[in-house]
């Protein structure tokens, strides 16, 4: 019997809005509207005096009673900042998997999620601004990860590079991106002024099917979130 499931990825933008106001509370007013199971959020502070020492994936699964999980890119001293994954369903463990950037390191959150037949891994990826450190990342370190985990896998986040570029050209190499099912009229995602490019995507492996993908319209943060209904 298959199991549904619905899949968000989201850069959250620290918890700001296009405009560079606070934004946590709408932030997760578009996440609840969403109502996603599993949520992949990127540029996630916790504790860091910028966004008022929030714990901000914490903050947001209290809200949408979901369960979190967080991984550091950076840590300062004072807080740190990474992605995270939300889920209503147990977390049996994770990994951060760091991708180390000179400009501005980057981590890619591995979270093994407890459905009711499988183990689902969940890989939230926040690639950086340099197009060779992408492919870099993308074959040392993320795929290998990925292609290697021995269930249904969904690979979701912001990778900075538009599917005509050779790092979103290798992943759907290996995987499906479930842009291949998309409704709706937005195609893009960033910026959520001017929103001129697709950044953010899901990729799922062959034990995940894809129903349907589709983008929302909203200036929380600066991109769009993206949502995934797939079926395992």
């Amino acid at each position: 019997m298959s199991q549904y499931l619905r899949v968000v990825s989201y850069n959250i933008h620290h918890g700001t809005d296009a405009y560079g106001n606070p934004s946590i509370d709408r932030i997760a007013e578009v996440l609840d509207r969403l109502d996603a199971d599993i949520i992949a959020l990127q540029e996630v502070d916790m504790n860091h005096p910028r966004s008022g020492r929030i714990n901000q994936a914490a903050e947001l699964a209290r809200r949408l009673d979901m369960g979190y999980v967080f991984g550091a890119a950076k840590r300062y001293r004072r807080g740190a900042y990474g992605n995270a994954v939300l889920s209503r369903f147990s977390i049996a463990g994770y990994e951060t998997i760091s991708l180390p950037d000179p400009k501005e390191d980057r981590c890619c959150l591995q979270v093994q999620v407890k459905l009711a037949n499988h183990t689902l891994g969940i890989f939230a990826v926040h690639l950086g601004l340099n197009h060779q450190l992408r492919l870099m990342h993308l074959q040392q370190q993320v795929l290998p990860h990925v292609l290697s985990f021995p269930g249904p896998a969904i690979l979701a986040g912001d990778f900075n590079a538009t599917n005509n570029q050779p790092e979103i050209q290798l992943v759907i190499q290996h995987l499906t991106d479930c842009f291949d099912f998309h409704t709706g009229e937005l195609i893009n995602t960033f910026s959520s002024q001017h929103p001129v490019a697709r950044l953010d995507y899901i990729f799922v492996n062959p034990l995940v099917h894809v129903h349907q993908h589709y983008i929302t319209y909203t200036d929380a943060s600066d991109h769009f979130p993206v949502t995934a209904e797939l079926a395992i």
